[in-house]
């Protein structure tokens, strides 16, 4: 079970989140095509951009494109990590974007994922994000469909 730090609080869900960061200088809708060519997957655009309030009314835009899967519980999400006025995760190594993938075991594990993101020809490098550092990524409450 996945737990999430916001403030003082631990938010429980009944499902796990892998993570995988995405260093491409390539913009974000050609990096959604190219995961749909390599894994015949679907992301789509989402019509509102994803929303991180910063401080007093400043407000940080990412891209998010979403992909649910055949079976119900299969869920992926492509995110900008670099918004209209900041960084979702500053820290090193900081990625481009970042994968974000629901129940990973249903789609194959990541290892494979990171495989084959590797082979996509506009990308410099790839990573799984460390588990125990998923925690302070405090924005995954905010994806949308979740």
């Amino acid at each position: 079970m996945s737990q999430k730090r916001l403030k003082s609080q631990f938010l429980h869900f009944d499902y796990d989140f892998e993570v995988i960061g995405i260093h491409s200088i390539t913009p974000p809708h050609l990096l959604a095509w190219c995961l749909n060519d390599t894994f015949s997957a679907r992301f789509m655009l989402e019509a509102d951009p994803f929303r991180i309030n910063l401080y007093e009314d400043s407000v940080s835009e990412h891209a998010e494109y979403y992909w649910e899967g055949d079976e119900a519980h299969s869920e992926m999400w492509l995110v900008t990590n670099r918004g209209s006025k900041s960084l979702l995760y500053s820290n090193r190594p900081t990625p481009d974007y970042w994968l974000i993938i629901k129940e990973a075991s249903y789609m194959g594990g990541t290892a494979e994922w990171v495989k084959n993101i590797k082979s996509i020809q506009n990308v410099q490098m790839v990573f799984e994000f460390p588990v125990d550092l998923v925690p302070k990524l405090t924005w995954l409450q905010q994806l949308s469909h979740l």
